[in-house]
């Protein structure tokens, strides 16, 4: 087999095509968020079933990337990639006709399934075209821009679709975009990545523990969201999520023949990727939580304005994914890029924190930290990302891009359910601690208005002050879980060093400043 990269003439169409295809897979688990309450509206479903429009995408999605890489070692990457990107837009005109509930989330479950199929195989076709260090940290910085951007931009394109026309045109987008990336990869993907002998279950047992550890651990941090960790399923799916992810590994360390060699993810530099795109999905998601519902709701900001509003985010995360592959990494080396990204995270986002304001009445304040906490994003994500299938050989490159994928699904579930829950429980402490002065405060006011207790002008001074209480809370906690998600960037900075040290104790390895992205 040969492991050339494809002639220089097809590698702008490579990149062109692998981040069409990466947009695609990253825009879509946002885009639909803005559009759900016009979906609801116009199908008719509760309350209770619309995290699953959301959920059904990233659930199959997270888990069936191992499966995606499988295939896509046996199929080739080329074919495989055409196959997932043909079916993601074939499924995605579908669900922009869906008349019925189920079948939004039928469509949403497809989508997640040829997405699984073509994000392993976009990464493992760029990790394959762009062996050499200078094309491939110019190759990784657009791609890590891309990669990093698509969340935010789901919610701009959202926004924008949803306000100009109707919530399935966050469905119908995703046709002429797969359309134009198939023209593109007929030609631009000719000769690379070819087929290996091979059957997909080669390691059946070794697949079914890692899809179903990856299953019960998207499963169950979604579960917390809506039924809270201490409910019996949360803890049931999350421990039998760890318990296969160890299966998983004692698998792969005996199996003749196995899924994942494990020197994929015990290389320091591999290993530690994988940990910051998890933070990286985790980040995004969580602050992209609480700033839509603080811009939505409290702001009063449209759907469409909401997503503008990320933009500052968004272009320090571009700049910075040029800055870090072109100048950090060459100079100072993977590992201090990784912490230093981590650290700038946690500044931007413990400075968001001081600016969700009650008295705040736009978005200006937050401009400058989420330009910092985009930068921060920018400087880990594109390294992360060449890092991660850098030095795999192409009959590997498939399923180190899957780990890349899942590590950043992972870190998104968890994103979304841990944050929620720290800040549903910061503000029900607040406005459980506030009851007691907040009784004495309505009471003070209906006397000072000379109203009768009990009358049309206490009830409405009464409900006046509870809202903005409750507001108040609310703004409060998304505070809180901002801080909070500052203190798990600062942490994950703190958890690359130890793993960087423990490499340099265990293999006497020079200082990784030499590391190539």
């Amino acid at each position: 087999m040969s492991t050339d990269a494809p002639p220089r003439t097809s590698t702008r169409s490579l990149v062109l095509c692998a981040c069409l295809a990466q947009v695609v897979v990253v825009l879509d688990t946002t885009i639909i968020a803005v559009a759900l309450p016009d979906a609801q509206a116009e199908l008719g479903f509760g309350d209770a079933d619309r995290q699953w429009a959301i959920t059904a995408y990233t659930l199959a999605f997270g888990s069936l990337l191992l499966v995606g890489g499988r295939i896509s070692q046996v199929l080739g990457a080329r074919t495989a990639f055409m196959v997932g990107v043909a079916g993601f837009g074939a499924v995605s005109l579908a669900g922009g006709f869906a008349s019925s509930f189920g079948l939004l989330v039928a469509a949403r479950v497809a989508q997640g399934v040829f997405a699984a199929l073509m994000a392993p195989t976009n990464l493992s076709l760029m990790n394959t075209a762009f062996p050499g260090k200078d094309e491939r940290a110019k190759a990784f910085a657009i791609f890590g821009a891309v990669a990093g951007a698509g969340a935010a931009l789901g919610l701009v394109l959202g926004g924008a679709l949803t306000q100009a026309g109707s919530w399935r045109w966050c469905f119908f987008v995703n046709v002429p975009l797969a359309l134009l990336t198939v023209l593109l990869a007929t030609r631009g993907l000719r000769g690379t990545s070819p087929a290996r002998r091979g059957v997909v279950l080669e390691d059946a047992a070794g697949l079914l523990l890692g899809s179903s550890a990856v299953f019960c651990v998207v499963f169950g941090f979604s579960r917390a969201e809506t039924l809270g960790w201490d409910h019996p399923l949360t803890i049931g799916l999350l421990t039998a999520g760890v318990l296969l992810g160890a299966g998983f590994l004692a698998r792969e360390r005996v199996a003749p023949s196995p899924l994942v060699p494990l020197s994929i993810v015990t290389d320091a530099r591999r290993a530690s990727s994988y940990l910051t795109i998890g933070l990286v999905g985790l980040a995004q998601m969580g602050s992209s939580l609480y700033l839509t519902f603080y811009l939505q709701r409290d702001l009063g900001y449209t759907p469409l304005r909401t997503g503008i509003a990320f933009l500052p985010m968004v272009g320090g995360l571009v700049v910075a994914a040029v800055v870090s592959t072109r100048v950090l990494v060459p100079r100072v080396g993977l590992a201090a890029t990784f912490v230093t990204g981590a650290v700038v995270q946690a500044a931007g986002f413990a400075w968001i924190a001081t600016r969700v304001d009650v008295a705040t009445t736009d978005a200006g304040p937050l401009v400058a930290p989420m330009v910092l906490a985009g930068f921060g994003l920018g400087l880990v994500m594109a390294p992360a990302m060449s890092s991660a299938t850098h030095g795999v050989g192409p009959a590997h490159s498939s399923i180190a891009s899957a780990f890349a994928n899942t590590s950043q699904q992972l870190g998104a579930s968890l994103g979304v359910a841990f944050l929620s829950t720290v800040a549903a429980d910061a503000m029900t402490r607040t406005l459980t601690s506030g009851a007691d002065e907040l009784r004495a405060s309505i009471a003070s006011a209906v006397a000072a208005a000379g109203a009768e207790p009990g009358s049309a002008q206490a009830a409405a001074i009464r409900d006046q002050m509870v809202a903005q209480a409750a507001r108040s809370a609310e703004i409060s906690a998304y505070s809180t879980g901002l801080t909070v998600l500052a203190l798990i960037c600062a942490a994950v900075a703190v958890a690359v060093v130890a793993v960087f040290a423990a490499d340099r104790r265990r293999t006497r390895t020079p200082d990784l400043v030499d590391a190539v992205v």
